[in-house]
């Protein structure tokens, strides 16, 4: 049972010359625009819990899957192993650019293909620094500066439980984009605005892949954006409503979004970008970025064009009140140790007297709200009135994407903006690299387009984001040939022709993309493949993935509380205070196995411990369907076992635990098992097999 159980449970289910002038650098913590001298605090390593969207790393799911890290460096300026930078080292640094408010300076590249020379600036602020009382409040324009600022480094990225993928260092100060833009220009060229993945949690744009030559080399300039995550983006409580001018909160990220636009239509020609024909695009919570700013009338005419990549599912998520999410507020509130009154201003206060790390270990619960401000309706009210922001529009998925975006998100986003946009463009993505293609067991998975859309090949394919999703339906190593070069090609040209016209076909195209509409035989896609394709009813194209092979097994021998737990060698160790271990899969850090002691002062039923579990990590247990089965008799023990399912902001989660009094019954001890609802527990064989991996000694 216990072999089935982990069979299960490991497929993968996502399968991310210098200038005479004075110069400061961009992403210094020291006389940056907007910075208040107040220290953030320094970030813990946490886990994510299963409430949490950090549970995934889409994006990471995407993670997002979110980041690309090929080229990355660690801050030594080497080059970590297995990635390569995209294109030939900085030459020099480029002249002065001059905007409205301020000077900075950037660096030259050379695409690797073209040959042409691009520029590249990163870590330009685009807000004041979001701290001290401007936590929690909506950003407020970046002040002019004096000195000439040189981004010739990685910015800041937003508070986030640490990883090894990202890069630039974790700060509140976090408000800055990156931008590369051809050296040679002709007149103002279409603006691609591009928001990372990683759920609305974790990630970055500080990226090799995001920021490479390729696309600007195709003649558009490339904005990557960083913006506010977690409980620093989205948190709202009634206090930060009481105090707002609009009477609403939560958002903050979104809102940074919109900043980061007005930024753009406001200096992007200094760059040589035309502010009239800008561009939005995103991957899996990147995806649902672009989805919330389309449903924003404040970003009315801050775009002109959206591209939606493995996040179509968002246009299905009922987006939480504003009620029930000042609720959750409350519970951070709780977790953080404030008691007072949430309407009380020294209540906030405190809140915001609490360090960056100390926020984000609550692992609150990141969802968009339905202010009346932001967002007047939730997402699929919005839609289906057809209200959101009427661009031209592309969107699609992986042939092994998350089951629900390929199957259900696309044809449901791509149904709901052709009914009022008819350039709407739905893809799906099949290409593999060489050496994947020739393997039964390994198809298209999340996130694999990214390298290809941004022409990062063959480097991008060595990111780590990559080889986790790949593990362990495909190859170790993904291989290259000529095939990867023409797919990267496909993806550079169709992607910049829709910025530049609002249709991807381009001349000598070898098919023709058809418009998708609702309906069968009208709903039309384009098979991103070696050569392209061209089909109708995108679900489709979707492939179930083949059983994967088992795992060798491992144990975990707990000489405390006397028990032992056979666990797959796959998994990683995660220690974590309070009592809790972690059993975490390679797979993107999901399934998860923990094992959790707490006192029975906390709860006479496992009802009442767990509802305690979820409070201390900031989740509600009053949205949790909870189906207790008590006096189960497994191994000559005696359990209480539940199956519990809640959600978080963008993925239902399936938690099954398992509880038993222990030490002259003083204490609890829980084993937990969850995942996402792409990968759903089966009620009637988990339990018992989870538990049959139990050994007391």
């Amino acid at each position: 049972m216990k072999n089935n159980l982990w069979f299960d449970l490991l497929t993968p289910l996502l399968i991310i010359v210098s200038v005479a002038s004075v110069t400061t650098s961009c992403d210094s913590d020291d006389d940056k625009p907007g910075d208040t001298g107040i220290d953030t605090g320094t970030l813990d390593a946490t886990t994510p819990d299963a409430g949490s969207t950090d549970a995934i790393t889409p994006d990471v799911i995407g993670t997002d899957t979110g980041t690309m890290e090929a080229g990355a460096t660690d801050g030594s300026g080497e080059t970590p192993e297995g990635s390569m930078p995209d294109a030939e080292p900085p030459l020099e640094k480029t002249e002065p650019v001059t905007t409205s408010l301020g000077t900075v300076i950037g660096e030259v590249l050379i695409d690797k293909r073209s040959k042409s020379k691009v520029h590249r600036f990163r870590g330009i602020p685009y807000a004041t620094a979001p701290v001290g009382e401007l936590r929690w409040k909506p950003p407020l324009p970046v002040e002019p500066w004096n000195e000439t600022l040189e981004c010739t480094e990685w910015p800041n990225r937003a508070p986030q439980p640490e990883d090894d993928i990202g890069l630039g260092t974790i700060s509140e100060d976090c408000l800055y984009l990156n931008l590369v833009t051809p050296a040679e220009r002709n007149g103002l060229l279409p603006v691609m605005v591009f928001f990372h993945g990683g759920g609305l949690t974790v990630h970055t744009g500080n990226s090799e892949v995001y920021n490479n030559t390729a696309l600007p080399s195709a003649g558009v300039v490339v904005v990557t954006v960083n913006m506010r995550l977690g409980a620093m983006g989205y948190l709202a409580h009634p206090g930060l409503t009481a105090e707002s001018e609009k009477s609403a909160s939560g958002n903050y990220g979104t809102l940074d979004m919109i900043e980061s636009l007005k930024w753009v239509r406001d200096h992007i020609h200094s760059f040589g970008g035309d502010k009239d024909n800008v561009t939005i695009f995103g991957e899996s919570g990147g995806g649902t970025k672009v989805i919330s700013v389309m449903a924003s009338p404040l970003a009315a005419g801050l775009f002109h064009r959206a591209i939606v990549e493995s996040g179509s599912s968002s246009v299905l998520m009922q987006t939480g009140d504003l009620a029930t999410n000042e609720a959750n507020g409350v519970t951070l509130q709780n977790a953080l140790g404030i008691t007072g009154n949430p309407a009380d201003p020294a209540t906030l206060a405190a809140m915001r007297a609490k360090t960056m790390d100390e926020i984000v270990a609550t692992d609150y619960t990141t969802g968009l709200t339905v202010d009346g401000w932001v967002l007047e309706d939730t997402i699929p009210n919005v839609f289906q009135a057809g209200e959101q922001i009427n661009v031209p529009l592309m969107c699609g998925a992986q042939t092994r994407d998350i089951a629900t975006d390929l199957q259900e998100g696309v044809p449901a986003l791509a149904n709901l903006m052709s009914a009022i946009q008819p350039n709407t463009f739905v893809y799906v993505f099949s290409h593999l690299p060489a050496n994947w293609r020739t393997q039964e067991t390994c198809a298209a998975f999340h996130g694999l387009e990214l390298p290809y859309v941004f022409g990062s090949i063959p480097e991008g394919l060595s990111a780590q984001i990559i080889s986790m999703f790949a593990v362990p339906l495909c190859a170790e190593e993904p291989g290259y040939d000529e095939a990867d070069d023409r797919v990267a090609e496909y993806g550079v040209k169709l992607w910049s022709q829709f910025a530049k016209t609002g249709n991807p076909n381009y001349d000598a195209m070898s098919v023709t993309w058809q418009a998708y509409a609702a309906g069968e035989g009208n709903d039309h896609y384009l098979e991103i493949a070696d050569p392209l394709r061209v089909g109708t009813d995108p679900a489709s194209a979707y492939i179930t993935a083949p059983p994967a092979p088992l795992p060798e097994f491992t144990e975990y021998k707990n000489t405390e509380y006397g028990f032992t737990i056979e666990y797959p060698e796959t998994w990683t160790d995660r220690d974590m205070e309070d009592g809790e271990i972690w059993r975490r899969s390679g797979l993107v850090g999901i399934p998860t196995l923990r094992v959790i002691v707490r006192s029975v002062t906390e709860g006479a039923t496992l009802q009442e411990i767990f509802r305690a579990q979820m409070s201390a990590t900031g989740k509600s247990f009053d949205d949790a369907d909870f189906i207790l089965s008590a006096g189960v008799e497994i191994n000559g023990a005696t359990y209480d076992k539940a199956l519990v399912t809640y959600s978080s902001a963008t993925y239902d989660y399936d938690s099954v635990i398992i509880g038993m009094k222990i030490n002259s019954d003083t204490e609890w001890i829980i084993f937990e098992v969850y995942t996402i609802s792409s990968r759903p527990f089966d009620p009637a064989e988990l339990p018992d097999a989870i538990l049959g991996t139990v050994i007391w000694d």
